[in-house]
Parts: structure tokens; sequence; C-alpha cells
């Protein structure tokens, strides 16, 4: 047998081949990655150019939170979906006679986002059943309003177990 004549030689037109090739195979493995992301993205915030605009505002109402000093206690039973919040002053004395709502979803989509009031029980502490929250992590973002002007927020996650 030849040694010579067994041997594949690489030719131009051969490199030229695997390029291409190569090049197809990464362009099209971009064009899904990219129809995926582009087909599943839900969007962050709504009417983002205007909250952007409003951003020195927002920045004002934080620090007008921070000055009051107020804490928050939050509990959340993964069993009965019970939801509560206490609410106290700076001196940790407990705060009543706020209008306290919140609203809950996912980090990555708006689909399952709901909104809802807590209603006060006493001793500061406001409280809701979460009915039919399947498992796994979930964004829950509390207002607290008095005379209706919204005086507290807060945004956390939560789990809620399987």
């Amino acid at each position: 047998m030849n040694v010579a004549a067994s041997k594949v030689s690489l030719r131009g037109w051969h490199v030229f081949a695997i390029l291409v090739g190569f090049f197809l195979t990464v362009t099209a493995v971009d064009g899904i990655l990219i129809t995926k992301a582009v087909s599943t993205f839900s969007g962050d915030t709504a009417d983002a150019y205007r909250k952007g605009l409003a951003y020195n505002q927002t920045l004002q109402q934080e620090a007008d939170q921070n000055r009051l000093g107020w804490h928050e206690n939050r509990t959340f039973d993964s069993k009965t979906g019970r939801l509560a919040i206490a609410l106290t002053d700076e001196n940790r004395q407990p705060i009543e006679g706020l209008l306290v709502k919140a609203e809950i979803g996912r980090a990555t989509t708006d689909i399952f986002d709901r909104r809802f009031d807590l209603a006060p029980t006493g001793n500061g502490t406001y409280a809701a059943d979460i009915l039919g929250l399947s498992e796994g992590t979930w964004t829950l973002s509390v207002t607290a309003a008095e005379n209706d002007k919204v005086v507290y927020r807060s945004k956390e996650r939560i789990w809620k177990q399987p």
C-alpha cells in the first residue's frame, strides 16, 4: 500500500468550508437564543422613561422614609399562605391606622402578579392570606399610606416552600 496515496491533503477550499460551517453554526445558535430571549421577555418596568425622569423624587421619598426610622417585621407561612407585616416606629412602638397594600409577583415575568390589601389585626400588624401561591421565590412589594400619602415602601423576596 502506498502511504503517500492514502494521505488526505487539506486544501484551501476545505479550510474555507470549515470556516463557513463554523460561522453558520454560531449564527444559527445566536439566532435561536435571541428569538427565545425576545419572545419571553415581558419587560422590566411599565413607563420606564417617566420613572427615570422622576428618579430624584424617588430618592427624596426614600430619604424621607429613612428619616422616619420605621422597622418592619415580615412573616410568611408557606403552608397557609398567611402574610403578616408588623410596622413599628423608631422607638419600636406599633404604628396603627395605615392603609397597607401589597403586590406579589415573580422576578422574571408579570404573568402571576397580584395586588391585595392587608387588613389591620392590631398592635401595628397588618395581614392577608395569599391563596393559590405556587412554590418558589416571589417578590413582595409593600406600600403603607397615611392620609392618602404613601409614607412607607419596601420590597423583599419571599420563599414559598413546596
